[in-house]
């Protein structure tokens, strides 16, 4: 079988694909539809350029990226950090690449919760790249077998660029702790963001009971999901609120 690798030249995927006597080339260049056309299989993993429409309908099956967030959470660069910053889910993501970036439907997902110990955000980043190369491992011939279950990313999730990341002072590079970049938030943000959390959760309440009138009890118990998501959310915002004089 032959595997184009795009992106990382030196990770335990590589040596794990050529061990099971798979022929992979290696590549970080811009790559066209041409060059795409030979390979089994395309992987991305660290790829740093944007991969057009008439790449991916080039490869015979599709392109597969592997993310070291929770998507739809944390999109585009330097995911890891942004999770903190935001507050969202940790995790990592294997999905198929489309015309969006990151926006792919998932294969695989994992969510991923740091010790005390992984207190920077390189010893944070260095678990999530452990974590994605063994879900890929581990998942390899359940995607040679076509075993899994594409899945939509759901929500509108959130994006970064690579510009983002100018306004934060990183003092010791990604060896800062992760507490000295984190700014403690004042009540009245606190209260805002239970505001907007609370207006989400007004429409999916009204989405709930549109649903149970049309008589979709499993519709509708797909939604009481996203509710209990922000009932939750809204109970660790007060309990911070609470907290926070002390």
């Amino acid at each position: 079988m032959k595997i184009l690798f795009l992106g990382y030249k030196h990770n335990r995927i590589i040596e794990f694909l050529k061990i099971n006597f798979n022929d992979v080339v290696v590549c970080s260049d811009k790559v066209n539809s041409e060059f795409v056309k030979q390979f089994d299989y395309v992987i991305s993993y660290g790829y740093l350029h944007i991969i057009k429409q008439d790449v991916i309908e080039a490869c015979k099956n599709g392109i597969i990226n592997l993310h070291i967030s929770y998507l739809p959470f944390n999109r585009g660069f330097h995911p890891n950090f942004w999770s903190f910053i935001d507050n969202t889910k940790k995790g990592v993501t294997i999905h198929f690449i489309d015309e969006g970036l990151d926006t792919g439907d998932i294969l695989f997902q994992k969510e991923v919760v740091f010790s005390k110990d992984e207190d920077t955000f390189e010893k944070t980043y260095n678990r999530l790249k452990y974590e994605i190369e063994i879900l890929f491992m581990n998942n390899w011939d359940n995607i040679l077998r076509n075993n899994y279950l594409r899945t939509k990313q759901k929500g509108s999730g959130s994006f970064h660029l690579k510009k983002d990341l100018d306004e934060y002072n990183l003092i010791n590079g990604w060896k800062t702790k992760i507490g000295d970049v984190m700014k403690k938030r004042t009540d009245l943000e606190i209260i805002d963001e239970v505001e907007k959390v609370r207006t989400k959760n007004n429409v999916n309440w009204m989405d709930i009971l549109r649903l149970a009138f049309k008589h979709a009890p499993d519709d509708a118990r797909k939604l009481m999901g996203k509710v209990n998501e922000y009932d939750n959310k809204i109970s660790t915002l007060l309990t911070e609120l609470s907290n926070n004089g002390e």
